[in-house]
């Protein structure tokens, strides 16, 4: 854990240079005085709404293991939005299936294989988005490379996916091959989550579950593009809601690099560079990134820890929850 805090913390310090190199810092200071902070409210509201979305959306990935109520979803989504900011490591993830393994009796490993299976959809989704900003927009080179690395990695990690479900006891088989050399201790550890993992995959092939799950996905994509349309129109910025779609499939991008938490550095160099195509200047495009993170930072956070306090998770469940999944 402390080694990758050490390298997310060096990562997150490059991009901040770089998002802050060549600021003028007398722009930057009027930006914030120029705001109209009125707009935040409906940011946060469509940022929080999107969370909401994503929580109901999970339910329904994770209905083939067991129907579960959206009380305990959203409180697990919450918490593990609130981890993702405060802790290094991206572990919120294996603590929203910590959480919800612990609410409503369910296999963590497998509830992790839904969060897998979330984390393919939102990929799909961002590459759609990237393809239509490509078409719409003359954009820089290295989004359509990064588009098409996207592509070939999702399909092949979602054949994998769907060929783990469709042949399981071939790959039980294979596993076994691999293991075979292991202490058995280790070996049987490996195959039981390997086997738990399999089973919440299950939603992969129930086709009746991908209409809400698409339906859900426009929601919480839509909900991220208002949320940053809003905090342009805070900002003053004279720009049309396809900027906002092309910014959060930059700052998407930009989440998957390895950085500190909460995306300190990689956020705001997403927003200076997904900024730069439509003509806005570094020391505005920085200002814009500060608001912006503020609306993705404080209110889910704020949620988060309510909800850890609510549910008795306390830091050594955090730690737990993550060696656990792993």
């Amino acid at each position: 854990m402390k080694r990758k805090l050490a390298i997310g913390v060096v990562v997150s310090g490059l991009f901040l240079f770089l998002a802050m190199r060549g600021i003028d810092w007398t722009d930057f200071a009027a930006a914030f005085k120029q705001a109209n902070y009125l707009y935040l409210i409906p940011a946060v509201v469509f940022t929080m709404l999107g969370h909401y979305s994503r929580a109901h959306r999970w339910g329904h990935m994770i209905h083939p293991i067991q129907r579960v109520r959206i009380g305990p979803l959203w409180s697990a989504t919450a918490v593990a939005f609130m981890v993702n900011n405060l802790f290094p490591a991206r572990v919120g993830e294996f603590v929203r299936a910590y959480a919800i393994g612990k609410s409503e009796n369910i296999s963590k490993s497998a509830s992790f294989a839904t969060i897998v299976y979330e984390r393919i959809v939102d990929v799909f989704v961002l590459i759609f988005l990237l393809w239509y900003c490509l078409v719409a927009i003359d954009g820089p080179e290295w989004i359509s490379r990064s588009a098409f690395a996207l592509i070939v990695f999702n399909v092949v990690l979602l054949t994998v996916l769907v060929m783990m479900v469709r042949y399981r006891g071939g790959f039980n088989v294979t596993l076994r091959f691999f293991t075979r050399h292991l202490p058995e201790r280790i070996s049987q550890r490996i195959e039981w989550w390997a086997d738990a993992f399999v089973d919440g995959l299950g939603v992969v092939t129930n086709m009746r579950a991908l209409t809400p799950i698409v339906i859900y996905s426009i929601g919480v994509w839509g909900c991220a593009v208002l949320g940053a349309y809003y905090c342009v129109l805070a900002l003053g910025m004279d720009l049309p809601v396809q900027a906002s779609l092309f910014l959060i499939a930059v700052i998407s991008l930009g989440s998957m690099i390895p950085s500190a938490p909460a995306f300190l550095g990689t956020m705001q160099y997403a927003c200076v560079i997904g900024l730069s195509v439509y003509g806005v200047d570094k020391s505005h495009a920085l200002a814009y990134s500060t608001v912006y993170h503020g609306t993705q930072f404080f209110p889910i956070t704020a949620a988060g820890l309510y909800y850890a306090w609510a549910s008795h998770i306390r830091l050594r469940d955090i730690s737990a929850g993550n060696q656990e999944a792993r």
